[in-house]
């Protein structure tokens, strides 16, 4: 039988896998050092295993933040225009989403980081076919995980404005079925996603769970991930680099499957939008939008 352990605390899930030792002296010893709260489990294996989590920040409801004009405000006013206009209609997606769902029952697993929204528009080459253009603009701003929540989610519906941006006649097939449900064809990338993220922030962890004989790590969406399945031993700045280009050519490869889905093969090789006119789509294409409908 292989040999699980969990990634987030199955009963905290803002909790995380830290570190992890055959040696419980080892994990009250890194108990002691952390500054931050902490959980630990032991796993009975044949030869025990004992995980330390540690928690990042505390989850907070969506209904204990106003996204009102004034709160985006004070966060985005030193981003250049760019920036500003992708933060703002992040936050309507955001909200949307808050919408959809009871606002008590949408949890916020971080702080709002808008600086990194201008980063992610940095690293894209713009002006590149349709699918790298958006492929990449949905994967820098995911790996980039600007955002409190749903992440996944607003970045397809960036990916789906830059489609739009160089024909605002394409129609977006539908990737979920309901709040919590992704269409059969679109879970498998979701899926992958998450994998590929997980391992690329914690490459030196999950190598010395591999090095306890563990063939297993499970996410709190019930996603494993087979450790075996991936390089680990890489230095962390390797893995970031490494695991950023594989997630690169996995959201591209979304990009062209959306493509080819809702029967775009036309939009293939087409060049994508320079980035002035991806800002401009987003700043006056979308006045009239109900972004309800695309959560």
């Amino acid at each position: 039988m292989a040999r699980l352990v969990f990634y987030h605390h199955p009963q905290a899930e803002n909790f995380s896998l830290k570190f992890s030792s055959a040696a419980l002296a080892d994990i009250r010893s890194q108990r002691e050092q952390s500054d931050e709260p902490t959980k630990l489990i032991g796993y009975p294996f044949e030869t025990p295993v004992y995980v330390l989590y540690e928690g990042d920040t505390e989850v907070e409801a969506a209904q204990d933040i106003d996204f009102d004009r004034e709160w985006l405000s004070d966060r985005i006013h030193d981003l250049p225009r760019a920036g500003q206009v992708v933060a703002f209609r992040l936050v309507e997606l955001l909200e949307a989403a808050v919408d959809v769902r009871e606002a008590d029952e949408f949890r916020l697993y971080k702080e709002f980081e808008p600086q990194k929204i201008q980063q992610a528009l940095d690293h894209v080459s713009w002006g590149a076919s349709v699918p790298e253009v958006a492929g990449e603009v949905m994967s820098n701003l995911i790996l980039r995980h600007s955002l409190p929540n749903a992440n996944h989610r607003t970045g397809i519906a960036m990916l789906q404005f830059c489609i739009e941006s160089v024909d605002s006649d394409f129609s977006m097939p539908r990737t979920h079925v309901d709040d919590d449900t992704w269409r059969e064809w679109v879970d498998p990338y979701i899926v992958d996603s998450k994998r590929i993220i997980t391992v690329r922030r914690n490459n030196l962890r999950f190598k010395k769970l591999e090095e306890l004989d563990i063939d297993l790590v499970e996410r709190k969406d019930g996603i494993q991930i087979r450790l075996a399945e991936f390089e680990l031993d890489m230095h962390w700045r390797d893995a970031l680099s490494e695991y950023a280009e594989q997630y690169e050519s996995h959201c591209t490869n979304f990009a062209q499957a959306v493509l080819q889905r809702a029967e775009r093969d036309d939009l293939l090789a087409q060049q994508g939008p320079a980035k002035h006119e991806f800002i401009t789509y987003l700043e006056d294409g979308l006045v009239e939008r109900d972004f309800r409908e695309m959560c």
